[in-house]
């Protein structure tokens, strides 16, 4: 049973250590042998960028909320792909990647990365392989930023990524057109851009992404106070690190049980989880079990609600629903799950945008991939968009894509090259693309944008 708990413990604090909403690992150079080429500095201010020289703009900062911590950029050399150019240095606080490709087509793209976890290294990486080769084989130029504070931070990373399109068009020329992309906590920053800064982005694509805003943390508020009502144990909020982590090592852990093998509890807890994050769907057993401990990160990471983002979280108003003959009613669950009230002066969309749910109302097209089996960043994140757009009379300009996978951030090079084309055509021709239904039955959903179908897919149970 030490075992079990210690296991449970480590896997929680990965959300700490590691960042568990990281889209993707920073770029190795030389790792490939596509990993060559030239590098360079535009001038000698960029390569020897400090705050004073090119700082970033004080009338970008409009979304963020700094903290003020202590962070250290590092090194963000990286080496062009065959045919462009690299440039990298610092912005600001905030660390850049720029690579040009020698022809090219005078449109940007700028890439947003996930979350980083809490540590005090800013780390810049490059768009996912598979997008970046064909963003450069395109002739698209990309950027992006380290954004100059860690933790959950969306507003800082739509405020550092305008300050680094402004810095390239100062560098490199005016773009004919500028796209936002993003992974993970980098969907709330396309979504937040795209609502903010209407005059900046002509079309984005948001992969994976937390496109409820302060949703997101919201959820994760609900994952733990659902476990300790159902576990019967309760976590000491506010009491310090040691108590939480002894509530979980000594009364969650162990009354649920372990993923692959959960107690009756446990069994309780995954059916409301199933309904909490989207309903029955395709790999959810399989993305629950990948998260299942990870999720408890944010209660070992903030026990006692002191950071902007866990003061703004909530799951007051929230319905859960459990399943007949799981020890628990619907009636039980909604009257015995322990509430947590936001700050309302934190979560106050004029304050704190980015402290506060996603608006909808976005300003150019969106669209947006999602794997049906994600149980960090649910798919009920695009559903609460796509409800949201269409309050909002925007709902015109978001397509949504279901993939099928149990993973985060999981998508084929078919999938990503599909979606990027189909919005280049949307934002250059006009083109709708298709899209999928987040809002109907997702027992079967993803057929129509699945590429390919992946091993061991349930099909239609």
């Amino acid at each position: 049973m030490r075992t079990r708990a210690w296991l449970f413990l480590s896997a929680a604090m990965l959300f700490l250590a590691l960042g568990a909403c990281s889209d993707a690992p920073p770029d190795r150079p030389g790792t490939t042998a596509a990993a060559t080429g030239e590098k360079a500095t535009p001038s000698a201010a960029a390569a020897t960028a400090t705050p004073t020289a090119v700082a970033t703009p004080a009338a970008a900062r409009t979304l963020g909320a700094p903290t003020g911590a202590p962070h250290t950029a590092a090194d963000p050399s990286f080496t062009a792909l065959p045919g462009a150019k690299a440039y990298f240095g610092r912005l600001g606080a905030a660390a850049y990647r720029i690579e040009v490709p020698e022809a090219w087509n005078g449109d940007l793209v700028l890439w947003a990365h996930g979350f980083r976890g809490f540590g005090p290294e800013l780390t810049v990486e490059s768009p996912r392989g598979s997008m970046r080769k064909l963003l450069i084989s395109q002739g698209f130029a990309w950027a992006a930023s380290s954004y100059s504070e860690n933790g959950y931070a969306p507003g800082i990373g739509a405020d550092d990524t305008l300050a680094l399109k402004k810095y390239f068009a100062e560098q490199f020329g005016k773009p004919g057109r500028t796209y936002i992309t993003g992974a993970s906590m980098g969907g709330n920053v396309v979504a937040l851009s795209l609502e903010h800064f209407p005059a900046e982005y002509d079309g984005g694509l948001a992969v994976c992404g937390a496109l409820g805003g302060e949703e997101m943390i919201d959820y994760l508020i609900s994952w733990a106070m659902v476990a300790e009502f159902i576990a019967g144990t309760r976590i000491p909020i506010g009491q310090g690190q040691a108590l939480v982590t002894a509530a979980l090592l000594t009364g969650i852990g162990p009354a649920l049980g372990p993923a692959e093998a959960p107690t009756a509890k446990g069994r309780a807890f995954a059916n409301v989880m199933l309904h909490l994050t989207g309903g029955p769907r395709p790999f959810f057993s399989e993305g629950y079990r990948e998260q299942f401990l990870v999720n408890f990160g944010l209660v070992v990471s903030d026990p006692d609600r002191a950071s902007l983002t866990a003061r703004a979280a909530t799951n007051e108003g929230h319905t859960y629903h459990i399943d007949a003959g799981l020890g628990f009613t619907d009636a039980e669950l909604n009257g015995g799950v322990r509430r947590l009230a936001a700050d309302p002066a934190i979560r106050n969309a004029t304050a704190y945008p980015d402290k506060s749910p996603t608006s909808g109302r976005i300003s150019a097209p969106l669209l947006t991939l999602h794997n049906t089996g994600d149980v960090f960043v649910p798919i009920t994140q695009e559903q609460s968009y796509r409800r949201k757009a269409d309050a909002a009379g925007r709902g015109g300009l978001l397509v949504q894509r279901i993939i099928r996978d149990g993973g985060h951030c999981e998508f084929s090079e078919q999938e990503l090259t599909r979606a990027w084309n189909d919005l280049t055509l949307w934002v250059t021709a006009g083109t709708r693309p298709g899209g999928d239904d987040v809002l109907g039955d997702l027992s079967d959903a993803g057929r129509a944008f699945t590429d390919p179908i992946r091993p061991g897919d349930p099909g239609n149970r």
